[in-house]
C-alpha cells in the first residue's frame, strides 16, 4: 500500500487543533490509515490506494477537521473561468487519447510544500494511473506558459526539447533511450512510433507524457501560478487524479479556475468539481452497521465526513465531494457513517457457542478435486478476471455480459470471468510444446450479474475439464461426464445441442431434473484456431451449484 509519513506539528497545524502524535495516530486509525510506526512527531503511516486524497498532509487535515466537528458538511472547492484553452489534437487518439486541464493561482509554497507536491503526484501516478499507464500529470509553472496549450503527437524522433533536470535539448526517441524515466515508461509509447506533446501558443514543449516534463516549466518555491494537465486512457481516471490534485492545492491557498478543453466537436470546462448524488436508504445503513440511527443521526454523521447530507421521505440524499475518487455502493456511504458514529458501536460477544468445522462448499471440492485427479486430469487455477471481448465468444446471444471492473489494471482483464472454458484453453494453448495428450481441470468461482443483489452479482462454482490429443473425441467427453454422474449420484442428462464454440451434431446441453446444468463436445476448429491450439480437443464445463451438492 501507499505510504505517508505525518508531522504531527504539521497537521495540527493545518487543522487548528493542538494534536499530539499518539492523538494523531490514533485519529488516522479512525479514518482507516493503517499506523506502523510513532517516532518522534513523525507517524508513519500505510493508506488505502481508493482514498488517493489521504497522500498528503492536505487531505488529511480535510478529513480530520471534519472528524472533530471543526468544519462540517460538504466540501467545496470553487472554480473561476480562466479564459484558457487546452486543444487535444486528433493526432494524439491512437496514443493517449484524452486529457484535462486546469489552472491554480496564488500558491505561496514552500520547499516542504513543494517536495510533498511531488509526492502526491507520484502516488497519484500509481494507484489511479496504473504507474502512468491510464493517467499522466503535468505541473507547470503557468508564467513560463502562452496559451492557448495544445496536445498532439508527433513522431518521435521529429521534436527536439530540453528534458526536466536536463541542459541539453533531446529528440524523444533519445529521451526513451538514455534517460531513466524514458526506459520506465517508454514502453507506452514506443510502440506507436509517436510521441504525445503538451505544447504552449509558441509552440515549446511543455510536456512529454507520460514520461518527463520540460525544464522550460520547471515549478520551484518560487512559484506562485501553475498550470496542470493531465493525460491518459481513461476519461474518468484523468478526471478524478485532477480533482484531487486540485483539492490539495486549493487546501494551500490556491484559487482554482477551469480550462476550456476543446476535443474535436466536445468542448467542457475542466475540472469538473460538481459533487456527486446518491440516495441511500436508512435500512441499508442500519443492515451494514448492525445498529438502528435515526435518518437525523446519519445526515449528523455523513455531514462530519465532510458529505452535504439531507434527509427526505426515510431515505438519505448524498452529496460527495469531489475529490472521493472511492464511492460505487451505497454500502460506502455507510461506511462513512460508521467512521463517524464509532464511539457509539460497542462490540458484542456471539451468543452461541461452538468448535469450528470444514464447510460443506469446501467438503464438495475436495471430492470433486479427487474425482478429476481420479479421472487422469490435471488441476489448474486461473484468476478471475477475464477479458470481455473473450468472453463474448462463448455468451449467448441474449446475454446480459460479463460483469466489468470500474478501474482495470490493464484492457486484456477488464470483466470479471463467466464461464471457465476460455481459461482451459488458454493453458492448452500455452502448453503447446508439451507431450500429449493433455488433461487439465479447474474448479473455480465464475462471477454473473444478479439484480437482487446488494452488489449486483454472485459467485457461483463451476467445474470445467478440456482434453486435447490426436483421439479426442464427443465419445470421451461422454465418458466423462458420465462417470461424474455416477460418482456424484446425480443424474445428468445430455440432450442435443449446438453451441457457437463447438462442433455442431457433437456438442450436448447436461441436464438435472430438467435444468441445464452444463456443456459437453467438441471445440469448433475455428475456436481452436483463435487460441492457437494444434490438438482436437473436447471440453466439459458443469454448475456446481445447481446440482445442489452445497
Amino acid at each position: 500500500m501507499p505510504a505517508i509519513t505525518v508531522r504531527a506539528s504539521k497537521l495540527s497545524r493545518m487543522v487548528g487543533m493542538d494534536l499530539t502524535p499518539d492523538q494523531v495516530a490514533e485519529l488516522l486509525a479512525r479514518l482507516g490509515v493503517s499506523v506502523d510506526e510513532v517516532a518522534g512527531d513523525e507517524v508513519k503511516a500505510e493508506y488505502n490506494p481508493n482514498r488517493p486524497d489521504f497522500s498528503s498532509h492536505a487531505g488529511l487535515a480535510r478529513a480530520l477537521k471534519g472528524l472533530l466537528g471543526i468544519e462540517v458538511g460538504l466540501y467545496r472547492v470553487r472554480a473561476r473561468r480562466s479564459g484558457w484553452r487546452l486543444i487535444v489534437d486528433h493526432s494524439v487518439k491512437p496514443v493517449r487519447p484524452y486529457a484535462v486541464g486546469a489552472i491554480v493561482r496564488g500558491l505561496g509554497l514552500t520547499e516542504d510544500d513543494l517536495v510533498e507536491l511531488i509526492a502526491v503526484q507520484e502516488d497519484l501516478h500509481w494507484v489511479l494511473g496504473r504507474n502512468r499507464r491510464k493517467v499522466a500529470i503535468g505541473i507547470h509553472d503557468l508564467s513560463r506558459v502562452r496559451p492557448p496549450v495544445r496536445y498532439i503527437a508527433r513522431p518521435l524522433d521529429e521534436v527536439r526539447f530540453v528534458p526536466l533536470h536536463g541542459t541539453v535539448p533531446m529528440t524523444c526517441a533519445e529521451i526513451l533511450e538514455r534517460l531513466p524515466t524514458g526506459r520506465a515508461y517508454g514502453d507506452l509509447v514506443r510502440h506507436t512510433g509517436l510521441a504525445p506533446l503538451i505544447l504552449d501558443g509558441r509552440g515549446e514543449v511543455m510536456s512529454f507524457p507520460p514520461v518527463i516534463n520540460s525544464s522550460l516549466t520547471e515549478v520551484t518555491a518560487s512559484t506562485r501560478d501553475v498550470f496542470i494537465d493531465v493525460t491518459g486512457t481513461d476519461p474518468e481516471a484523468i478526471g478524478r487524479a485532477l480533482n484531487v490534485l486540485v483539492s490539495h492545492l486549493h487546501d494551500l491557498g490556491g484559487r482554482v479556475y477551469t480550462v476550456e478543453v476543446v476535443d474535436g466537436r466536445r468542448r467542457f470546462e475542466s475540472p469538473d468539481l460538481r459533487p456527486t448524488r446518491w440516495k441511500v436508504d436508512l435500512g441499508t445503513v442500519a443492515e451494514a452497521l448492525g445498529v438502528e440511527l435515526s435518518g437525523r443521526e446519519v445526515v449528523g454523521a455523513l455531514r462530519r465526513m465532510r458529505f452535504g447530507a439531507t434527509l427526505r421521505r426515510g431515505k438519505v440524499l448524498v452529496e460527495a465531494p469531489p475529490h472521493r475518487t472511492d464511492l460505487l455502493h451505497p454500502v460506502d456511504i455507510a461506511e462513512e457513517v460508521a467512521i463517524a458514529v464509532w464511539d457509539r458501536l460497542e462490540p458484542e460477544v456471539p451468543k452461541t457457542h461452538g468448535f469450528g468445522s470444514v464447510l460443506r462448499r469446501t467438503r464438495v471440492e475436495e471430492v470433486l478435486r479427487s474425482m478429476m485427479v481420479g479421472l487422469g486430469f490435471t488441476e489448474v487455477i486461473n484468476t478471475v478476471l477475464a477479458n470481455r471481448s473473450v468472453l463474448r465468444r462463448f455468451l449467448p446471444p441474449d446475454s446480459p455480459g460479463p460483469v466489468r471492473l470500474l478501474n482495470p489494471a490493464s484492457s486484456e482483464y477488464d470483466s470479471l470471468r463467466t464461464t471457465l472454458i476460455p481459461g482451459l484453453l488458454n493453458n492448452l494453448a500455452a502448453n503447446r510444446h508439451n507431450p500429449y495428450p493433455q488433461r487439465l481441470f479447474e474448479l473455480g468461482d465464475i462471477v454473473l450479474h444478479d439484480d437482487s443483489r446488494p452488489e449486483m452479482a454472485k459467485r457461483s462454482l463451476r467445474l470445467a475439464c478440456a482434453s486435447s490429443h490426436s483421439q479426442a473425441s464427443y465419445t470421451e467427453v461422454k465418458s466423462v461426464f458420465e462417470e461424474v454422474s455416477r460418482f456424484l449420484k446425480v443424474e445428468l442428462v445430455p440432450t442435443e445441442r449446438d453451441y457457437p464454440f463447438l462442433i455442431g451434431g457433437r456438442s450436448v446441453a447436461l441436464t438435472n431434473k430438467g435444468v441445464e446444468v452444463g456443456l459437453a463436445g467438441e471445440v469448433h476448429p475455428s475456436v481452436l484456431e483463435e487460441f492457437g491450439i494444434e490438438m482436437p480437443t473436447v471440453i466439459m464445463e458443469l454448475d456446481v451449484e445447481s446440482l445442489g451438492l452445497l
